[in-house]
């Protein structure tokens, strides 16, 4: 058993950091996700199902038929390789707490790689083998 306080881990933030990882185990990983005012993560997809809750701050997940409006006290359940994207329009930061159970071969294989993104130029999907970031992503579709 492990105890960990969200808001110490919170105040850890080093500037420009958008995870913290609180757990991660063989088959569930729990993590903070930071959005600072005016901040958007493009649309994209993981193979896993994933959920968040709202620990502070407000902000908006977009799917792409949907929009939701998040303040703390909600939590969202987003399904595997379901597009969506996270932004705060606001003045203050958004802080949500992320659960997922780790990716099976056969979630993998679905997906064709760790994430896919929507290319905002061309409207295609590109995947990354390995997770976004520094990752080469290919233009598929």
């Amino acid at each position: 058993m492990q105890l960990l306080n969200v808001k110490e881990f919170a105040n850890q933030r080093k500037k420009g950091q958008r995870r913290i990882d609180l757990f991660r185990r063989d088959n569930l990983n729990t993590w903070l996700l930071f959005f600072p005012p005016g901040d958007v993560q493009r649309m994209h997809n993981h193979p896993s199902d994933r959920s968040y809750y709202v620990v502070s701050g407000r902000g908006i997940m977009k799917g792409l038929n949907e929009i939701h409006e998040l303040s703390p006290g909600m939590i969202l359940s987003i399904p595997a390789h379901e597009y969506y994207e996270g932004s705060n329009p606001y003045d203050e930061p958004m802080i949500l707490l992320g659960n997922s159970h780790k990716a099976t071969a056969e979630d993998l294989a679905k997906a064709g790689g760790a994430r896919n993104e929507i290319d905002a130029a061309t409207g295609k999907r590109i995947v990354y083998q390995h997770g976004g970031g520094a990752d080469e992503g290919k233009l598929v579709d």
